[in-house]
């Protein structure tokens, strides 16, 4: 027999799923949505900066490091000596290595300054607004409808026209990975390599998506793009290797370390940074903890490699945050935010299908078989 296409079987993995794995999904998805509703979510899983943070500018905490270290950077300081001043005046932690962001972002907004790297980081966006739009409106086995899932990104990317948000580097390194993809085909991958590439320099916790992505073009024994997945790997080794190098020169065993990183703070905690992260910080926890599962369960329906690389990305990223995020380190869900959400576009398909599955009559056993 040949081999079904996705064409041929439809964009939703939940049409004509039998009952019993319809029982499993919806009973899953409520479970989800009461354990969020009831579990208290909002600031108090959620640490922000407080008046006695560190202060520059107008700016506090995390925010006010990143952009004195990006002023000193302009004004001709070397990048660690300026970080390591820096973290010890805030008495922010110098160890281990991944304690001190890497230096891309500094040197770009040192680079074009404050104003031209806002309008850098806002053309991206938009870009990333526009790749997922067309990426939506043109497959031909989605709905018409699933364009909307544009809206979600947009909605999401709000945090572009804040001045403080320039200076995250999950914020520049999210946006990146939402336009990556965007721009995903696994017979052309070298846009999405290339600006993953990019958001790899900005923030090492982009690893695991470039892992992704190598995996399946080994899957695909797509010798070429495992390549290219590879050479990114191996750059992106050696510019760790520098950064190691060049924050050992600056440190000493008296600076302070970090206290780890083990917040094991699970999915309360994972929903919490998510409405902290994202156009959700507006609302009520319990807006958010039917909305993500909801979006999770849009993203498990559709029937793609996007779809799968998303949902994979999506699980993977709610696993580290619930198991090693801690409160102050909530902005790490902005790397996912901007895509999170558009699987809203395909979630009330997904509901009606299972519910269709769930209320179909069982076949009658013929009396010739009993």
């Amino acid at each position: 027999m040949a081999q079904m296409t996705v064409g041929a079987l439809g964009w939703n993995r939940f049409a004509g799923v039998s009952r019993p794995v319809a029982v499993v999904v919806l009973s899953l998805l409520a479970l989800l949505m009461v354990w969020g509703a009831t579990g208290g979510v909002g600031r108090d899983y959620v640490a922000v900066a407080k008046p006695t943070s560190a202060q520059f500018d107008g700016l506090v905490g995390d925010h006010a490091l990143y952009a004195r270290i990006a002023q000193r950077v302009d004004a001709g300081e070397s990048y660690y000596a300026a970080a390591a001043a820096e973290h010890r005046v805030g008495d922010y932690p110098l160890r281990p290595f991944v304690a001190v962001r890497l230096p891309t972002l500094a040197y770009i907004v040192a680079t074009l300054g404050e104003q031209k790297a806002m309008i850098f980081l806002l053309a991206v966006g938009g870009t990333a607004i526009l790749g997922w739009y067309r990426r939506l409106r043109t497959e031909s086995t989605l709905p018409r409808y699933a364009a909307v899932g544009a809206l979600f990104v947009a909605a999401n990317l709000t945090q572009l026209a804040a001045r403080e948000w320039l200076f995250i580097h999950e914020v520049a390194a999210g946006i990146l990975l939402a336009l990556a993809l965007a721009l995903y085909r696994p017979a052309r991958p070298w846009w999405t390599m290339a600006i993953v590439a990019a958001a790899l320099a900005i923030r090492e916790t982009v690893l695991p998506v470039a892992m992704l992505f190598g995996t399946f073009a080994l899957i695909d024994r797509d010798w070429r793009a495992a390549a290219g997945w590879l050479a990114i790997g191996l750059c992106f080794a050696a510019g760790l290797a520098a950064h190691i190098a060049a924050l050992a020169a600056v440190t000493t065993p008296v600076d302070a370390a970090s206290q780890g990183w083990n917040g094991q703070g699970g999915w309360i905690a994972y929903l919490s940074f998510i409405q902290a992260s994202s156009l959700l910080r507006f609302f009520t926890g319990w807006v958010g903890a039917l909305l993500v599962p909801l979006a999770l369960l849009g993203w498990a329906a559709w029937r793609a490699r996007l779809g799968l690389v998303v949902l994979l990305i999506q699980f993977g990223y709610a696993a580290l945050l619930m198991l090693f995020a801690r409160p102050a380190n909530f902005y790490w869900a902005m790397l996912v935010t901007p895509t999170l959400f558009i699987g809203l576009a395909f979630a009330p398909a997904a509901l009606t299908a299972l519910v269709r599955s769930l209320a179909r009559p069982k076949r009658a056993i013929p009396a010739s078989a009993i």
